[in-house]
């Protein structure tokens, strides 16, 4: 026992010095100083200390902080004249903080600190690296402070903690400090690039030239909703889009979380599709025809080269898909994000909390993580049954909450006779007419995407772009 005793107070003595808080957090006051002092000398040294230390804390000393701030609020208005000694010291005794900071002479000192800007750069990292640490202590001390003294589900603490540290590694992405002319110009240039089909200036192409001229591709931040009646095919629409840009050009990485498929039906379906290959009649042959299999070969080829990653948790709830939609990020810089299906998601709102207030919060968690991961996220979602007795389906027929409209920036409707399907020979290598209406566009029109449905490959094609010579038929496999 005494020895157990002896053992606990030494650990405890050891873990003291290392979670002493009192010690001075990382810092350089001279590289502080001379990063002002070149801004004070030199308009290009300001424009790079204003776009790479523009957050807060940047400076560990409060005078500093003020200094910069000022500098930040002056800047813009004086363009490309740069700052000096004299308007400086005006702002700051108009704003009453002059004599906070140490008055005129320190402002002199701090000018006379450094020769040349140079350097700047050098000082910039210094800085910043520091306002780093001392966010990461920050972060970490109150994620052990929360450990000990939260009330919280383990799930939502380390939703927070993660979210923190997430915040932490997006502060190396520098911004650049602009005034509003160059703004304007450029969305001037953006509009021109519009009108003349630059592809330049679209987000993720889905491979479906209709859908991409009214939404102008999948753009990061937003949230694009498919919704459909079970069975129209809403999945296998979601994988063909997620082929197409993970098979793309530029081979853009993609993350998929299916909540109601396994991963191995989703790759079956993925590597058929690819191939356009019925996988029902391949099953008791033998010896399929040399094409099939050559057609399966180099659809492999092509998804084994792909950066595709699958989660097929089922039942996942909000918390955990947000933080392996953050290690996907991390880890492989997804895209974009497909989820499989947004009722299936669950979240911890409590036992007398309704299932439409669930999915709104399920809604607004995941336009926050397009958000945050500045990527776009494409989440499936069921329409109710009322959506089959009218001609075509509504944005009021979205199933269990109106939330899901008002957060997404898209919402695209899946439209098809299922019936036809059924009334479809087996050996029929003919497409089901389908139509993808865009409900709701938050930054564009709305409108239809024609499309042709193969079931037999669980494949969509743009309507105007099927060509008979390029359909291998039914006999065929």
């Amino acid at each position: 026992m005494d020895q157990e005793n002896y053992t606990n107070k030494r650990n405890a003595s050891v873990a003291v010095p290392l979670l002493n808080l009192d010690r001075p957090k990382p810092h350089n006051e001279e590289a502080e100083k001379a990063v002002l002092g070149a801004m004070l000398i030199d308009p290009t040294a300001a424009a790079a200390a204003l776009a790479n230390l523009r957050f807060e804390g940047a400076f560990f000393r409060p005078a500093h902080q003020i200094i910069f701030t000022a500098m930040l609020e002056l800047y813009p208005g004086k363009g490309d004249a740069g700052l000096d000694v004299l308007v400086l010291t005006d702002h700051l005794q108009k704003n009453g903080r002059l004599e906070e900071v140490g008055g005129p002479s320190y402002l002199t000192m701090l000018a006379d600190c450094v020769p040349t800007a140079a350097n700047i750069e050098y000082y910039i990292d210094i800085v910043k690296q520091n306002a780093i640490l001392r966010r990461v202590i920050s972060s970490c001390s109150e994620a052990i402070l929360k450990c000990y003294d939260s009330d919280e589900d383990i799930k939502t603490l380390l939703d927070q903690v993660e979210q923190k540290i997430f915040e932490v590694a997006q502060m190396n992405e520098s911004k650049d400090v602009m005034p509003i002319q160059p703004l304007v110009k450029d969305a001037l240039s953006y509009i021109q690039k519009l009108m003349q089909g630059d592809d330049t200036v679209m987000g993720l192409k889905t491979g479906f030239d209709q859908l991409d001229r009214l939404i102008t591709g999948l753009r990061p931040g937003e949230l694009f909703v498919l919704a459909a009646r079970p069975s129209i095919g809403k999945t296998a629409l979601a994988l063909n889009i997620a082929a197409n840009i993970a098979l793309g050009p530029a081979k853009v990485p993609v993350g998929i979380f299916s909540l109601e498929m396994p991963a191995q039906q989703l790759v079956l379906r993925l590597l058929c599709s690819e191939a356009k290959v019925c996988l029902a009649r391949l099953i008791n042959v033998i010896t399929p025809p040399k094409s099939t299999w050559s057609a399966l070969q180099e659809a492999c080829m092509r998804l084994i080269k792909s950066q595709i990653l699958i989660d097929d948790t089922g039942a996942i709830d909000i918390l955990e898909l947000r933080a392996k939609a953050r290690r996907m990020k991390s880890t492989a810089n997804i895209g974009v994000i497909f989820i499989d299906y947004l009722q299936l998601i669950h979240t911890d709102a409590g036992r007398n909390a309704s299932r439409e207030n669930e999915v709104s919060k399920i809604s607004g968690a995941l336009k926050a993580l397009a958000k945050e991961l500045n990527i776009p996220i494409v989440v499936l979602a069921q329409l109710n049954r009322q959506a089959e007795q009218s001609e075509k389906p509504r944005l009021s027929n979205l199933r269990e909450s109106g939330a899901i409209e008002q957060d997404a920036d898209v919402v695209t409707l899946l439209h098809r006779e299922r019936e036809k399907q059924y009334q479809q020979g087996e050996n029929s290598n003919e497409g089901l007419e389908a139509e993808l209406i865009v409900a709701k566009n938050r930054n564009g029109a709305t409108g239809v995407q024609n499309l042709l449905f193969f079931p037999q490959h669980t494949r969509f094609e743009s309507r105007s772009k099927v060509d008979d010579s390029d359909v291998r038929t039914i006999q065929e496999i």
